[in-house]
């Protein structure tokens, strides 16, 4: 959800009768410690029960928090204020777009536009900001409330930094790009607008300029707390296209500063945990976990922070009882995400693995219906199977990771993808005397197919297929062996790997098989293939005699 609402635009809404605690909670609700603000809103409740602003904060944390029906009560109660009612009507809109009812949504949003005074545009940018953060964006009308506020007041930077979002969020990046220039025209030295051209260029996966670019923001504005998030992110997601530890150390820095400026609080260490998570640096998090959280009270996520640091640390069965500690204390257990799930899974599998290598079947099965369950609820855990299943296949239980990339191949966006299919084919293919399937072999040649469609140069997948397709032994499997084998000679030959010493094996495995399905049907193709493989081996008896046989 995009949370780029600045102070200003709810300072225009309230004249608070205490502008130094409003300022505080908007700016706790901006960086997401929302623990912090709704302890102060229950409290300001009780002392302002007519103030309708803290009605409708209450209720957006709620919306943030994915808690929809507490959220349409705090703005209904909101509307009954007598100071600012009519902003709630804002929450209410959103609330109309995340349910489709788009008439609605229009009547509230009109419905906070009465009354306003001459130039102010603070609710048509406001309701505009609603129509991004709604489940259902409604970039149409974000927009038309937007160009009303510029049209009101042409000078406003607040209002092109807005059009900006709007164009980033409808995938038009050059028409943003405009709009935050023109915002910097009004104030060249307005930081946002500086941090938001750099949104362009991550848009545009142009990373090193991003990094530069931010880097002269946080210099420029060394108390600008959005920019080191951003910053945060542009070296996570540049260190995914070029791998270098830099970019992750550079991560982690940024962010420990944008810990540090926002304040702790039980909400912002748990961002700040899903961060370490998410770039994989679990020394920091098990640093974190056992110094900064013990000091939080009754913060119940610790126990799941911790039975992740454990697992990746190889402490599996102290990850498994921090874990299910968590499952136990969560009292709204529809509140679990699906890396909760993935966690228990993978816990539970660890520590089913035997003396003797082997697992054990129920503590599996229960394991990997967890983590299906996970990904179920967040279908981007698919991407991390791939790790988890190269591990178990490496130590040669294939049974058992033919699971996991069966379930990371569910995710056909994932960078994994071809790479999961692959290796589900390998896993069937290795396991064929103990099958774990009915026509397990053309399960394989299946999951080979599908790696070979996304991507046809996987010269891994080729042979593979070709060797499966060969076991297969039918007219119909002959043929699609002889083709995936000369596709994987033209693939590597065009790889100019064709002189590898690795490949020296799979070429004579190739021409020999090829040259055996020819000599009935083109005799000349078997002669050329098997003179291949004498060409690589010249003691090669089988083709010698092939050969001897051809030319008689």
């Amino acid at each position: 959800m995009n949370r780029t609402i600045t102070l200003s635009l709810l300072f225009a809404v309230i004249a608070s009768s205490n502008a130094q605690t409003f300022s505080n909670i908007e700016k706790d609700i901006k960086f997401g410690k929302y623990d912090v603000a709704k302890t102060e809103l229950y409290r300001l409740l009780k002392t302002e029960p007519t103030q309708g602003t803290h009605y409708y904060n209450l209720g957006k944390i709620h919306l943030i928090e994915n808690n929809q029906d507490s959220a349409n009560i705090y703005f209904k109660n909101g509307l009954r204020a007598t100071k600012n009612a009519s902003l709630n009507n804002i929450g209410l809109g959103e609330i109309a777009l995340n349910t489709n009812k788009e008439k609605e949504a229009r009547s509230k949003f009109n419905g906070a536009f009465n009354n306003l005074k001459r130039n102010d545009i603070s609710m048509y940018l406001l309701a505009s900001q609603a129509c991004l953060d709604a489940n259902n964006k409604d970039i149409e009308r974000a927009l038309e409330y937007t160009n009303k506020a510029i049209k009101i007041q042409p000078q406003s930077v607040e209002a092109y930094v807005m059009l900006g979002d709007i164009y980033l969020a409808d995938k038009s990046p050059k028409l943003a790009l405009s709009s935050y220039r023109e915002a910097l025209k009004n104030n060249p030295k307005y930081p946002l607008a500086l941090m938001k051209i750099t949104s362009v260029s991550i848009y545009n996966k142009d990373y090193a300029t991003a990094v530069e670019k931010l880097n002269e923001v946080t210099q420029n504005y060394p108390d600008f707390e959005e920019a080191y998030k951003e910053l945060a992110f542009a070296n996570y997601l540049w260190n995914k296209e070029e791998k270098d530890s830099n970019k992750i150390n550079n991560a982690v820095a940024a962010y420990k500063k944008y810990h540090e400026l926002i304040g702790e609080s039980i909400d912002s260490d748990n961002n700040y945990a899903d961060f370490l998570i998410k770039i994989k640096d679990f020394k920091t998090l098990d640093q974190f976990a056992k110094t900064d959280w013990a000091l939080r009270g009754d913060n119940f996520p610790i126990y799941k922070y911790a039975a992740i640091s454990a697992y990746q640390n190889g402490n599996y069965e102290e990850a498994l009882t921090q874990i299910e500690k968590y499952f136990d204390v969560v009292r709204n257990k529809d509140s679990f995400v699906g890396m909760d799930y993935l966690y228990l899974g993978l816990a539970e599998i660890a520590n089913a693995k035997q003396a003797n290598g082997t697992f054990e079947k129920s503590s599996y099965d229960k394991g990997l219906s967890n983590i299906k369950k996970g990904i179920s609820l967040d279908n981007s855990l698919a991407e991390e199977m791939n790790s988890y299943a190269i591990e178990l296949f490496k130590d040669g239980n294939y049974e058992q990771a033919y699971y996991l990339f069966e379930l990371g191949s569910l995710d056909k966006t994932s960078p994994n993808y071809v790479y999961d299919n692959y290796y589900k084919g390998n896993c069937l293919f290795l396991t064929r005397e103990t099958p774990l399937f009915d026509n397990q072999l053309q399960k394989a040649v299946d999951a080979f197919d599908l790696a070979i469609k996304t991507s046809p140069t996987t010269h891994e997948a080729l042979l593979m297929n070709a060797r499966t397709n060969r076991f297969i032994d039918t007219d119909a499997s002959k043929v699609k062996m002889a083709k995936n084998y000369e596709d994987f000679v033209t693939v590597i030959t065009n790889k100019k790997m064709i002189n590898d010493k690795d490949m020296r094996e799979p070429l004579i495995e190739s021409f020999m098989f090829l040259g055996t399905y020819y000599m009935d049907n083109n005799p000349e193709k078997a002669k050329n293939y098997f003179s291949k493989v004498v060409e690589i081996q010249p003691n090669h008896e089988y083709s010698l005699k092939q050969l001897q046989k051809l030319n008689s």
